[in-house]
């Protein structure tokens, strides 16, 4: 474990199991543990989970003040979504399935 600085059974007996519980309970929230332990938290954790929270809260904001000016008489255009680039574009990588004949050629280098 780096953040002990030991392997782990090393440090079952330089700090104890009662020391390891206690650390182990108290993990960083972005260690594999503790997204491990709690499941339910893991997505907005993540790096891209508070991107899509914070790009989600954006679109809502600019969704409500759209709204409310389209009340008081604004005739604009909607907002546009935030942009995500780790969400798909339904865009199709490479082409049709290559038979595996024609596979293990490429792959293999020869004939």
């Amino acid at each position: 474990m780096t953040l002990l600085g030991m392997p782990f059974e090393q440090a079952a007996v330089s700090y104890g199991w009662g020391n390891l519980y206690d650390f182990a309970n108290n993990l960083p929230q972005e260690s594999a543990t503790y997204r491990r332990r709690h499941p339910e938290e893991s997505e907005c954790i993540s790096a891209t989970g508070q991107f899509e929270l914070a790009a989600s809260t954006f679109d809502a904001v600019m969704m409500f003040a759209h709204l409310f000016a389209t009340r008081y008489g604004y005739k604009g255009k909607s907002p546009k979504l935030y942009p995500r680039p780790w969400a798909s574009k339904g865009q199709k990588l490479g082409s049709d399935p290559i038979p595996i004949s024609e596979f293990e050629k490429w792959y293999y280098g020869g004939e």
